[in-house]
């Protein structure tokens, strides 16, 4: 038996795996939802088979007690699997003599990510192919999840919407509300957290202004794109790696969302700039969160963390762009993907900001460095 705190997991002869929800909802789960759908409507294979579920039987609708699925042999999930090619990286640097190697003088913007056969030799070294070429596999993959998911133009529940001016200003509200909410929060734990972060954390408070600033180019213009029924919790540990190819898991949605605000249509780039974070966290967590480095390694190792993450991060999304074929919910003007691609990201990292805030405030440094380095 294994839990986290939305849900318990009990496996049977390692064939089978029964998942009990521990959050239950009149609405139907949508992590029942969407992997009944991914299953049995568009036959997605990158997800573990559907079997069956629980049902709390009563007057209007049943309640999802739990969900049984098949067991996929992995050898773990993706975070993983990248803090072990971010280990190998690391090590590498420190073996390296300082003279021979050379930062990158400028890293190009996630939307324009060099292929790594056009990297330098020795960033070709340092990164991998192995873990290159495994990235963009996991890019393609998500192009594909968000395709099937995308592809029923009938049902209401899946068919995709428009968005709207209107639509675009309410996302505003929120980011707005959820600014205010996670500064004031900041700023009233500030002298709880590190001297280390404090410094970074009062310089993110007083970027506010600018960040509101940013935010609000969601509504400047209509997007001509659409909504879809997302993952809702994008990450790298919501992915499992057999050793060979990707496998996605725990459709539930944020678990501090209500099951109504889960089950809703967004941009597909909500779930993109969940795992281009999930980089930026592991790249960084294995450095500031590994007490093995001292503090002569951890200075050497830093500038090279902004190389990993931009790199396999742009790996990762350019894959993804490359295998989507004649989709509605990316826009085709790159101005436009760069500002919806900057918001989520955005509202991620502030989003992480709060949870780290409530939960590990240790861990409060990875956010803060991801949202200072976006409003800048």
């Amino acid at each position: 038996t294994q839990g986290n705190h939305s849900n318990t997991l009990i496996q049977y002869g390692g064939e089978f795996i029964l998942k009990i929800y521990r959050k239950l909802d009149k609405k139907v789960n949508p992590d029942l939802e969407l992997n009944r759908f991914l299953c049995r409507s568009v036959k997605f294979a990158h997800i573990p088979n559907y079997l069956g579920s629980i049902l709390w039987e009563q007057e209007g609708d049943p309640i999802v007690m739990g969900m049984l699925q098949q067991v996929v042999e992995n050898n773990g999930d993706a975070a993983g699997y990248m803090d072990d090619l971010l280990q190998n990286y690391y090590d590498r640097i420190l073996s390296t003599a300082k003279e021979e190697l050379e930062l990158p003088s400028d890293l190009p913007s996630l939307t324009e990510a060099v292929p790594f056969e056009k990297l330098s030799a020795e960033e070709q070294v340092l990164l991998g192919l192995h873990g290159s070429e495994r990235t963009k596999l996991l890019g393609q993959r998500t192009a594909e999840m968000h395709q099937a998911l995308a592809s029923d133009r009938q049902s209401e529940d899946f068919k995709p919407e428009a968005f709207s001016l209107h639509y675009q200003r309410s996302l505003y509200s929120s980011f707005q509300t959820l600014v205010r909410s996670t500064f004031d929060k900041l700023s009233k734990r500030k002298s709880t957290i590190s001297e280390a972060q404090q410094s970074v954390a009062a310089e993110v408070l007083g970027k506010k202004s600018d960040l509101m600033n940013k935010l609000k180019r969601i509504y400047d213009k209509k997007f001509d794109v659409v909504k879809i029924r997302c993952h809702g919790d994008f990450h790298l540990g919501q992915v499992l790696f057999t050793g060979r190819d990707f496998i996605f898991i725990d459709f539930e949605g944020e678990p501090s969302r209500s099951i109504s605000e889960r089950k809703l249509k967004r941009s597909p780039l909500r779930d993109i700039a969940g795992m281009i974070r999930s980089f930026h966290y592991a790249a960084y967590g294995a450095i500031l969160l590994n007490e093995q480095y001292n503090d002569d390694e951890v200075a050497r190792i830093l500038p090279w963390a902004e190389v990993w993450y931009k790199r396999m991060a742009g790996f990762f999304l350019k894959s993804y762009l490359e295998n989507l074929d004649g989709t509605d919910f990316i826009p085709d003007d790159k101005k436009d993907l760069d500002v919806l691609l900057e918001t989520f990201l955005m509202e991620k990292a502030v989003y992480e900001l709060q949870w780290e805030l409530d939960h590990r405030p240790d861990w409060v440094g990875v956010p803060l460095k991801g949202l200072k380095d976006l409003i800048e």
